[in-house]
């Protein structure tokens, strides 16, 4: 780049140009040239990852140390056009080089919770504790990870509630995301149901299910009676599914339920309260 500069310094001065003017003019064309390279590369390697190497068909895992990488390239990236900029004011970076160990140490006594966040995200990251897409809960908030970070992860729950949280604060958590889910289906009948002729109803209900639901990887169960409440016998129903899709499968099941009781004449309780006179 240098030639560049010598070559548009020359010519502002064979246009008539003082040394001063030409070389300031010269500096600003070189120092926008360096944002835009910098603006360019930033772009290319966000293209590189995302498109060529197609890191968004690749899963979960890819997509987010595609984002890391790419949002690490971009602080490098910038750095380096920062210290040429400064180079081309003709401040000498040397000093700021020299002094980054001691500034670094200095921040480090101050910033050990900074630290900390980036240690446990670069751990979080490495082992797989969690991925982009993935639905986790921490500290009672469950929600899709929107974006995992070294120091901060963002979550968004159903109702498009977004908690940023501190990677270091993260000390237990629940990841729905990896393995199968349980939809587990409570549902309550009458003291009158005849619990011997019931079991072969709740077969012909589970033939008529399975296989309805493409989330729905095994055949559902019917598990029995759960529980004797005061107003009625509690039964359940599970069904393995894509993982964290059994809300959904609850939400179906249980509508298919009220349906199957209804058109064959089974009472589904409500609460009741029985008075005895004397």
């Amino acid at each position: 780049m240098n030639s560049i500069r010598d070559i548009l310094f020359n010519e502002f001065q064979d246009h008539g140009f003082s040394l001063e003017i030409s070389n300031l003019i010269t500096s600003l064309i070189m120092i926008a040239a360096w944002i835009l390279i910098g603006i360019i590369f930033t772009i290319v390697i966000k293209y590189v990852l995302f498109k060529l190497f197609k890191i968004k068909s690749r899963g979960a895992r890819a997509l987010t140390i595609g984002k890391l990488f790419s949002s690490m390239a971009k602080y490098v990236i910038w750095f380096i056009i920062s210290m040429i900029i400064l180079v081309e004011l003709q401040i000498d970076v040397t000093p700021f080089i020299a002094s980054a160990g001691m500034i670094g140490l200095i921040i480090g006594f101050g910033a050990q919770e900074v630290v900390k966040d980036f240690i446990s995200g670069f751990f979080i990251i490495f082992e797989e504790s969690f991925n982009v897409g993935d639905m986790i809960q921490v500290d009672g908030f469950k929600g899709v990870v929107l974006e995992l970070g070294l120091r901060t992860t963002r979550i968004k729950n159903w109702k498009d509630e977004v908690k940023i949280i501190r990677n270091g604060d993260i000390d237990s958590l629940i990841n729905f995301s990896k393995e199968d889910s349980i939809a587990v289906i409570d549902f309550g009948v009458s003291y009158n149901t005849d619990l011997v002729k019931f079991p072969k109803l709740m077969d012909k209900f589970i033939k008529s299910i399975d296989g309805k639901y493409d989330d729905i990887i095994e055949k559902p169960q019917f598990l029995g009676v759960v529980e004797l409440d005061n107003s009625s016998i509690n039964m359940r129903v599970i069904a393995r599914t894509v993982a964290v899709k059994h809300f959904q499968i609850e939400r179906d099941i249980r509508a298919d339920l009220v349906i199957f009781c209804s058109s064959n004449n089974i009472e589904i309780p409500f609460p009741q309260l029985v008075i005895h006179n004397e």
